[in-house]
């Protein structure tokens, strides 16, 4: 490295330091004085007003010295910041401990508000035209129960299949559906409830009072609150080859009737070929006089086994009648006795209707 050599002269031409400290310069201004501070603050109560503000205060200043702009944009930030935090914490105060929208009630209004049922079976039969106007009103749209995360109250949720009224008096209604449908993959599954939705579109509890000990059915029952209205679903042995209408909520498409064939009958499996899509699940079958004859519980999806075609399973819904395959709970032993004998009163009546 090479040296570096500095002279007497060379020292002697540099100005010696003061030794006295070199005076600040005095403070600047505030850009934004605390009377508009204080009167900012008051829109931190208010996300909207605060954001509309920001976005005129950006566009006013945005000619205006870089110090000005860089003061206020720290700012406005800031309080936005703040702002949002604040409005959050509100808004989820205010679900956990206030009301929610009326989502779900405990009234089924589609059937309360009813005179009467219609008296089945049909000694004619029906064409599909008919079968729609009797029945879709007794179909209902069934969902598994589910929770917000910071509230309690019982809501449907995303997944929803189809229920079938069965029986009905003074007390509420009983309605089959699948059992995966409200969530109750086995008989030993803690599931008790599930809501439903007539055409209406409005929400009720409903609960799950029966679930089969080796097929994919459930029963659940809605309390009545008004209705005095008397119904019972006559419910026959499936026919092979014999014409079929199927109502149900397939993608979605709520109360749609399909129809089709009893293709072929296996033990308590009915194999049938009107379309099944999801949605379905649950969804009564009947023929044409009206009869419940099963209830639609899954069909091949053609997306993972592109050879089957059209290829729907339902079970039979005689199977209902037989009260040692059930698992009732105790709030529901009443309610399905009374529909199992209504069914072997209706059954023992001369048909005139």
């Amino acid at each position: 490295m090479d040296k570096v050599f500095i002279t007497n002269d060379e020292l002697s031409q540099v100005s010696a330091t003061s030794a006295e400290p070199t005076p600040f310069a005095p403070p600047l201004k505030p850009v934004i004085g605390w009377p508009v501070r204080i009167v900012m603050l008051i829109l931190v109560l208010l996300l909207p007003v605060l954001c509309l503000v920001t976005v005129i205060l950006r566009i006013s200043f945005r000619n205006q010295a870089a110090r000005t702009r860089l003061a206020w944009t720290g700012f406005t930030s800031s309080l936005l910041i703040v702002s949002g935090l604040l409005n959050t914490l509100v808004f989820v105060v205010a679900l956990s401990v206030g009301p929610l929208p009326i989502l779900v009630s405990g009234a089924l209004s589609s059937f309360d508000e009813r005179d009467q049922f219609p008296q089945l079976p049909k000694t004619q039969i029906m064409t599909g035209a008919e079968i729609a106007h009797l029945f879709k009103p007794l179909v209902l749209v069934v969902s598994p129960v589910t929770h917000y995360w910071f509230s309690h109250r019982d809501v449907p949720s995303a997944s929803f299949g189809a229920g079938a009224l069965l029986f009905a008096d003074h007390n509420g209604y009983l309605v089959s559906t699948a059992r995966h449908v409200v969530g109750a993959g086995s008989v030993t599954s803690a599931v008790d409830k599930a809501v439903v939705a007539g055409e209406s579109g409005s929400w009720a509890d409903a609960k799950v009072v029966a679930v089969h000990k080796h097929l994919d059915l459930a029963l659940l029952w809605i309390p009545c609150q008004s209705g005095t209205a008397e119904f019972v679903q006559p419910v026959s042995a499936p026919q092979d080859g014999r014409n079929i209408f199927v109502i149900g909520h397939p993608q979605g498409l709520k109360f749609t009737l399909s129809t089709g064939l009893v293709s072929r009958l296996q033990d308590s499996i009915v194999q049938i070929s009107a379309p099944i899509s999801p949605g379905d699940s649950g969804g009564p079958v009947y023929d044409e006089n009206g009869n419940l004859i099963a209830v639609v519980t899954s069909t091949v999806d053609k997306s993972s086994n592109p050879n089957a075609e059209n290829l729907n399973f339902a079970i039979r819904s005689d199977t209902i009648l037989n009260e040692s395959e059930w698992d009732v709970r105790s709030t529901g032993t009443e309610h399905y006795r009374a529909f199992l004998q209504a069914v072997r009163k209706l059954h023992a009546e001369p048909q005139t209707h």
